[in-house]
């Protein structure tokens, strides 16, 4: 979908183009009349009413022998599902229908444009930039004067990370082209500057950006209280610009008359799900490389209209973090929360992980509940592997049809999915935990089946965590769990991790217990026990037995690549008096993402910032978090790095 700068700018394109002749006067219901309704709300842009005449008419004109009318639904439709975040649909009846009215070009000038510019987003929309820009080439060969500008941004806009000169070409033809126009406005030349401006940027002449930025800015009104989405997209970059030319005030202040980190509750810091891309040969992307990622929120918690705004690397590190953000998921009633307008663009800092993937202590309780799923003939979903806020409502429909039909091995899998999703709220959640463990007992489901939800049960049924723990201690005392090998010890072990909420003899007796379990000693569960145990006994001073049990484990040195748990803070650096006095004055909220190391003796080592919202305002102080925070020393033989590549994320809220 077209990014702000761009909506203003096709409206701009098409005042230039022959308005649509008035319908003639028809009755009701006729043919002509449905046509007439359709075409008027999609020159509108009001595509919601439009998709619904033009579905209807694809349905009347199923069998009809015209394919003008046919092709002219067809694009039409085609154009505001992809408006509308139907790419694949949208872009799927373009192509039905442009072979009709391809054939008289001169007669559907406008819709053949339209098309592949909305072609051409699609693409985009996916990131198949190649793709994107030859439909955006097609346009512009299409286009002729001011209606030129529209598909040159475009252009500008997916090839500015290219570094090959095309898209600064691009964009200034697009820009002398608004200046050349006399009866452009103000605000809509400030736009075509400010595109112009970003693929500044991403060439390096920072200098060169912040000031046609500037000139933006005053075009726009300079900076007041009232804003768009085209002045919110031009303050960000002005952010940007300054940031770069070390501006550090100037940037603040532009930041803060975007409303990025203005709103209560930290917006944009509550994604369930938000996975960062890994360093290293598989992506492309090294430890140095940063970008900015804007992106749209939906009601339903799905990431949209995701775009690189900026990088320090080329197209593929850019297109790297945007297929990441595309990937993050929100739990919808949290998205609601968030005021749709400022849903519609927010901007994060980026930095690929080194963190390693680290399964939870559930994972073997997981894998144990999909092999029973299995063995009855269960099979995974295909829509498992999809951002877990698009397979939401899929995992809710199945529900819905595994209870219809009485298929109550399906329906367990999908509620186990809908939990392990975390899209849903305590309140949604309870009624389904108990309809699981209802289902686990009448299809006699072993007990680590029914543990796993009883688990959950825990999890939701409690107000604050120290009732998780207790949760987790009524779970212990069933007889079944606690003769059930896997159950106990994956209840014990969680319970063993609580932090400072278990301790002492309690804690002693918890692994004690795992250890003598008959698991396999190779058992991921047993092994996290033994780390458990090395550390207590280094802890005491007794290092003969912390080199006993840590020999057991058949480990090396990183104790964080298993299910054994993060060190425990001891310490914590995250304190008031460390929120960044900038963001302070500037009432700025907002979050980042910090990874880094545990030394043997809990001294926290090499953190760095690899997310952040609003970008970079609270980075450089979470990093001094970090580096305040003490963990519980761990044992280590040699004293070499306890856990590496841990992640925490510091959200900076003001009092109320």
């Amino acid at each position: 979908m077209l990014d702000p700068i761009l909506h203003g700018l096709m409206a701009l394109a098409q005042a230039t183009a022959p308005a649509p002749q008035a319908a003639a006067p028809a009755k009701p219901l006729t043919l002509q009349a449905q046509f007439d309704a359709a075409n008027a709300a999609y020159s509108t842009k009001n595509c919601v009413e439009a998709l619904k005449l033009y579905d209807a008419l694809e349905r009347r004109t199923a069998t009809s022998k015209n394919p003008l009318l046919t092709g002219a639904i067809a694009v039409r439709s085609g154009i505001c599902r992809v408006r509308t975040g139907d790419s694949a649909g949208g872009a799927a009846a373009i192509r039905r229908g442009l072979p009709a009215l391809g054939a008289k070009p001169d007669e559907f000038v406008a819709d053949l444009g339209a098309a592949q510019l909305a072609l051409g987003d699609a693409a985009y929309d996916t990131f198949d930039y190649d793709t994107a820009a030859t439909a955006y080439k097609t346009a512009l060969d299409m286009a002729k004067g001011i209606d030129r500008v529209v598909p040159l941004l475009a252009l500008a806009r997916t090839l500015s990370f290219d570094g090959d000169g095309r898209a600064l070409a691009y964009a200034e033809e697009a820009r002398k082209l608004a200046e050349a126009e006399p009866n452009i406005d103000k605000t809509t030349l400030a736009a075509v500057q400010t595109r112009y401006a970003r693929v500044l940027l991403n060439a390096g002449r920072t200098a060169d950006a912040y000031t046609v930025l500037k000139d933006s800015l005053k075009k726009q009104g300079g900076l007041d209280q009232r804003v768009n989405l085209s002045e919110i997209a031009t303050r960000a970059d002005l952010a940007q610009a300054a940031l770069l030319t070390g501006d550090r005030e100037r940037a603040r202040t532009y930041l803060a008359y975007t409303g990025a980190g203005r709103l209560e509750k930290a917006p944009f810091a509550g994604a369930r799900d938000m996975e960062l891309p890994p360093c290293g040969a598989l992506t492309g992307l090294k430890p140095g490389d940063v970008a900015v990622v804007e992106f749209a929120l939906g009601d339903d918690g799905i990431v949209r209209n995701v775009a690189p705004i900026y990088t320090t690397g080329n197209r593929a590190v850019a297109l790297a973090f945007a297929r990441a953000v595309s990937d993050w998921s929100w739990q919808p009633s949290d998205a609601t929360a968030i005021p749709a307008f400022w849903r519609q663009s927010a901007r994060v800092e980026l930095r690929c992980s080194t963190a390693a993937e680290r399964p939870s202590i559930t994972q073997p309780l997981d894998d144990a509940f999909d092999a029973w799923l299995v063995s009855k003939g269960s099979a995974p979903f295909a829509w498992a592997d999809l951002p877990a806020a698009r397979a939401l409502p899929l995992a809710q429909a199945e529900v819905r049809r595994a209870r219809t039909a009485g298929d109550r091995f399906a329906e367990l899998r999908a509620l186990g999915w809908l939990f392990d999703s975390r899209l849903l709220n305590a309140e949604e959640s309870r009624p389904l935990v108990a309809e699981a463990q209802s289902l686990a007992q009448a299809t006699g489901a072993p007990v680590a089946v029914a543990t796993r939800f009883r688990i959950s049960d825990a999890y939701v049924a409690a107000k604050e965590y120290a009732q998780v723990v207790n949760g987790f201690r009524t779970i212990l005392r069933r007889p079944e769990v606690a003769a059930d090998p896997l159950s106990a010890a994956t209840v014990r072990m969680m319970l063993a991790n609580s932090s400072n909420d278990v301790r002492g003899a309690e804690r002693t007796q918890l692994i004690d217990a795992v250890l003598a379990s008959p698991l396999p000693d190779t058992h991921p569960l047993k092994v996290a026990a033994l780390l458990n145990r090395a550390d207590m006994a280094a802890q005491g001073g007794d290092t003969a037995a912390a080199q006993a049990a840590f020999r057991r484990t058949g480990l090396s040195s990183d104790q964080c690549a298993l299910i054994a748990p993060t060190p425990v803070v001891a310490r914590s650096g995250a304190t008031s008096s460390r929120y960044p006095t900038e963001a302070l004055q500037m009432g700025f909220e907002g979050w980042a993402r910090v990874e880094f190391d545990i030394a043997a003796d809990g001294q926290t080592l090499t953190p760095r910032t690899v997310a952040a919202y609003p970008p970079f305002v609270f980075g450089d102080a979470a990093q001094k978090m970090v580096a305040a925070t003490r963990f519980r020393s761990s044992y280590r033989p040699d004293n070499n790095t306890a856990c590496t590549g841990n992640a925490q994320r510091f959200m900076f809220q003001l009092p109320r």
